[in-house]
């Protein structure tokens, strides 16, 4: 028998497939990434004699630099294991969550799995999810390590049902080399953008002024994720949410939000940011835009681009309070009646051993959800990622309701329009507003 709230629910993933803003960093797409989606599923970890183990499964949406240092990771997790052996299987992102919910609704869901932060709300209210606490406390996981934001998103109702591995999260990404030429490069050669609705549009239009004939100042793909990743952080910016306190009420045909997407269409018809960009990330790699907006999952193919000298820096503030798009790659549990305390114990072993290993996992670009990993050598001797690190304390997490899925169906495809010239600022968050509310009111 299904749980409560899975007929809609499977509805609803089956339309949005991983359309979530959890396709940051685990797939492919218009966007430069972590490459390529594997082609089917793939196993990682059998190694030796495993018949005194206790064996549990791990699935993951990675792909590409991500599956491969996962995969790296889960192997040497196997090796140093007297007792535990993970079998690891990987799956294409836009179809993860749709094989997630159906294993989980048929009691055939793997001990540990990866779920985004801005889901689990939705599966701890269609009871799927095992809660952590006591699991935790047994292998004295200290949650305060964890960053603040992390601290607060991850848990339910005062009960943890995740644990974070990441916080990922929407970068400016700047040429070293034209900003240099225009006399735009701080002394430590990273790109200080001044605080500030006008001086942020100040300071691109003189970079716009200064580029050669056929340059732009900002690239950012114009369709589906990245603008609902840069909406994300305006609205946070200007003091906006998109709904209220109880998440009950959705709360965005306001201000906030209408000066988020004026924001938005202000880049636009100034040229700062051209509309039709159907691949941010290559005009950036291809040297023709100066900048370009996009998230920490992109280092991997700018970092692989022969020749392409860059700086990954914190988004700009443009409004008035700091804060950026961000999301999270977290462990969860699934709840299963074949599952034994043992296997549970040993997912949360593995669980915490990931959790204390993040500076591995951090070279994928992801800034790891443990401040004590931040603070370690490991970390700080990595290229690119420690230079923005310090984002993660102003990360904005979508707040925990249900229905994110089928929000984020909605923002990309009213964002996608207004961007296009389709339709303006007032209808977008008039349609924004109207459709949120249908979504709180369904689960309500």
């Amino acid at each position: 028998m299904m749980r409560k709230g899975m007929i809609r629910k499977a509805a609803a993933f089956a339309m949005a497939g991983c359309l979530t803003a959890g396709l940051a960093g685990c797939s492919g797409g218009s966007q430069s990434g972590s490459g390529a989606v594997a082609d089917q599923s793939q196993a990682a970890g059998e190694t030796g004699n495993t018949a005194e183990k206790t064996k549990i499964t791990f699935w993951a949406p990675f792909s590409g630099g991500d599956g491969d240092v996962m995969t790296a990771m889960v192997d040497e997790f196997n090796e140093q294991s007297a007792d535990i052996e993970v079998e690891f299987m990987i799956f294409k992102g836009e179809e993860y969550y749709t094989k997630l919910l159906a294993a989980m609704t048929s009691d055939s869901a793997p001990t540990v799995a990866v779920n985004h932060i801005t889901r689990v709300k939705e599966y701890v209210t269609d009871d799927l999810l095992e809660p952590l606490d006591e699991l935790a406390e047994a292998q004295q996981v200290d949650w305060t390590d964890f960053t603040q934001k992390l601290q607060v998103a991850s848990m339910v109702d005062g009960v943890h049902y995740c644990m974070p591995i990441d916080t990922h999260l929407l970068l400016m990404h700047y040429n070293v080399d034209e900003f240099k030429n225009m006399g735009l490069l701080a002394d430590d050669s990273t790109v200080v953008v001044p605080k500030g609705e006008e001086a942020f549009f100040e300071f691109f239009e003189n970079v716009k002024a200064q580029l050669d004939g056929g340059k732009m100042a900002i690239s950012g793909t114009s369709a589906n994720g990245l603008p609902m990743y840069l909406w994300s952080t305006l609205l946070a910016q200007y003091g906006g949410s998109i709904c209220d306190e109880t998440g009950k009420t959705a709360t965005l045909n306001t201000e906030e939000n209408k000066r988020a997407l004026s924001t938005m269409m202000r880049m636009v018809d100034t040229g700062i940011w051209p509309k039709n960009q159907k691949n941010g990330g290559e005009l950036f790699t291809g040297r023709i835009a100066a900048a370009t907006i996009n998230g920490d999952w992109a280092i991997p193919t700018f970092s692989g681009t022969e020749g392409l000298n860059f700086v990954s820096m914190p988004f700009p503030q443009i409004g008035e309070k700091e804060g950026v798009y961000a999301d999270s790659h977290t462990l969860v549990i699934p709840k299963s009646d074949s599952v034994t305390d043992k296997e549970r114990e040993s997912a949360m072993i593995f669980m915490k051993w990931i959790t204390d290993h993040t500076a591995k996992w951090a070279s994928v670009g992801h800034i790891p959800s443990r401040q004590t990993v931040i603070d370690s050598e490991e970390f700080k001797s990595l290229p690119y990622i420690p230079q923005y690190a310090k984002a993660a304390q102003n990360a904005s997490f979508f707040p925990q309701v249900c229905g994110v899925a089928g929000m984020t169906e909605v923002v990309q495809r009213e964002l996608t329009s207004m961007v296009a010239g389709e339709q303006d600022v007032e209808t977008t968050a008039a349609n924004m507003q109207e459709q949120f509310q249908k979504i709180l009111d369904s689960y309500n």
